[in-house]
């Protein structure tokens, strides 16, 4: 990915889905690693449709030579939702759940660092001592509340939804090929 500078902010330059599909075919390859205070959280949103968890961290008292870490108190989870129905259901339901554990303390905010309106990354951050594990409690919640079953989620997302993302990335090789 090749940088542009726009503005006041550098964006990473990424092609149409191929960068969305590498994102979603990474995550789905490796085993998921968090935080223990966000591992419920992390859960949660890998267990809904169409999302994906990319990045967490449950606060640190010092950065210890971490990337990106969040204060000690903090915690932040960044991840990115298919543009689909499911995908917007759930990023709803994450809003909603952060929203009603504690407005002022929570927030779910968009994380762009590409210029491509298809690759857009999410992040919920919370702040000063705010629970994640609630906002998980509220997630599942919430599922129950809106008929969004859970069941056979996981499952598709290691094996259907991994396999699709791979061949859709050599699809995008090979019509690279094709074009040169």
């Amino acid at each position: 990915m090749a940088s542009r500078h726009t503005g006041q902010r550098n964006y990473e330059r990424v092609t149409e889905d191929r960068n969305r599909e590498e994102l979603i075919f990474a995550v789905l390859s490796l085993p998921p690693e968090c935080d223990s205070r966000v591992k419920g959280l992390v859960d949660a949103i890998n267990g809904l449709p169409d999302v994906y968890t990319c990045s967490s961290c449950g606060g640190h008292p010092e950065e210890d030579g971490r990337e990106n870490p969040a204060p000690e108190g903090c915690f932040y989870v960044q991840f990115i939702v298919e543009p689909t129905e499911n995908g917007f259901l759930s990023l709803g339901i994450i809003d909603l759940a952060a929203r009603t554990v504690d407005h002022e303390l929570l927030a779910v905010k968009t994380l762009n660092t590409t210029d491509s309106p298809r690759l857009v990354i999410f992040h919920i951050l919370g702040r000063d001592g705010v629970d994640p594990d609630a906002v998980a409690k509220k997630i599942r919640s919430l599922c129950k509340d809106w008929n969004v079953s859970l069941r056979g989620v996981r499952e598709y997302k290691r094996t259907g939804r991994r396999q699709d993302a791979l061949e859709r990335i050599r699809g995008f090789c090979r019509e690279g090929d094709s074009r040169r």
